[in-house]
């Protein structure tokens, strides 16, 4: 008799968080408000309150007062309100300038590329396009000129 492992294809089970009220309950984050609201409906006995940073966070009442004070949004809602008083999140960017010696304006002016001028002088085979069959033609005779004048073909 063969064992069958079944496993469920999609989010891991420790993506899911736990339900204050009912620890039976395993969420997704991006569902733990919407749960809250009808989960509250069915436990009206459950003394949890919202905290004042974040609604997802469910203390007891009794906890309420610890929890606001040990709350990891609170410094969030601080630097919101007094942005002066408390340090930034992110260090603000450095003024960055370097000095160098270089000048491309100061370079010798050179000529641009020009790649028709480039498979003229050497051996590149090239193919009209988008041009009619007589044309086509009369282009590949020209090139089987130039092939034979420079020796190259």
């Amino acid at each position: 008799m063969s064992k069958s492992n079944a496993f469920v294809v999609g989010q891991s089970f420790e993506e899911y968080l736990v339900c204050p009220y009912d620890s039976a309950h395993r969420i997704r984050p991006l569902r733990l408000n919407n749960h809250f609201i009808r989960c509250a409906k069915n436990f009206p006995s459950a003394k949890l309150a919202r905290c004042p940073f974040n609604d997802n966070h469910l203390p007891s009442a009794a906890e309420m007062q610890k929890h606001v004070f040990e709350c990891s949004d609170r410094a969030s809602m601080e630097r919101f309100k007094l942005p002066s008083v408390l340090p930034s999140v992110e260090p603000r960017p450095r003024e960055f300038s370097m000095e160098t010696g270089e000048d491309w304006d100061a370079e010798p002016p050179t000529p641009t590329y020009n790649s028709n001028i480039h498979c003229e002088r050497n051996m590149v085979i090239r193919n009209l396009q988008g041009a009619p069959p007589a044309a086509r033609r009369e282009f590949r005779e020209d090139q089987r000129k130039r092939f034979k004048e420079q020796n190259l073909f």
